[in-house]
């Protein structure tokens, strides 16, 4: 998988994602699944995405009780994971079949899985990331795809 420059979340060329229009994306993609928007966190300076937590509808089979979608603020990736408990830096992924393929005919933005995301690192292509972002991979020492793309770095 070769990364795009701006994967760290640093030095991105093309500015940040919009949160506004992520969680209208996120709110098509619940009402289409019955399910509801619980919250939505935008990115600050950590960490490197936008979230919209989307919870189940009266028990609604089609999605998880409760998966978290994230943004990522510079390139256009979505991952889902656990709902992290506050101020918890550990994001869990998860697959969604169901909402990736709904949130795919709503967003040009692309869904990763678990498996992309569980990549380790050292099989990655880093060679458009520039100076800094490496920089940032040394002081940080992610190992996956997943720890490099959605991280709290500071």
């Amino acid at each position: 998988m070769k990364l795009p420059p701006g994967a760290t979340g640093f030095h991105a060329p093309g500015g940040r994602a919009d949160v506004r229009a992520f969680t209208a994306v996120c709110h098509h993609a619940a009402r289409a699944l019955g399910a509801t928007i619980a919250g939505v966190t935008p990115a600050g300076v950590t960490p490197s995405f936008h979230t919209v937590d989307i919870a189940a509808a009266r028990h609604h089979v089609a999605v998880l009780r409760h998966v978290t979608v994230l943004r990522h603020v510079a390139v256009p990736f979505i991952a889902f994971a656990r709902p992290r408990a506050g101020g918890d830096a550990t994001v869990t992924f998860v697959d969604h079949p169901g909402l990736a393929a709904v949130l795919a005919t709503l967003t040009d933005a692309r869904v990763l899985t678990v498996d992309r995301l569980g990549m380790p690192l050292s099989q990655a292509d880093l060679s458009a990331l520039d100076r800094a972002e490496h920089d940032q991979i040394g002081y940080w020492t992610p190992a996956t795809v997943g720890e490099l793309l959605f991280n709290f770095w500071d």
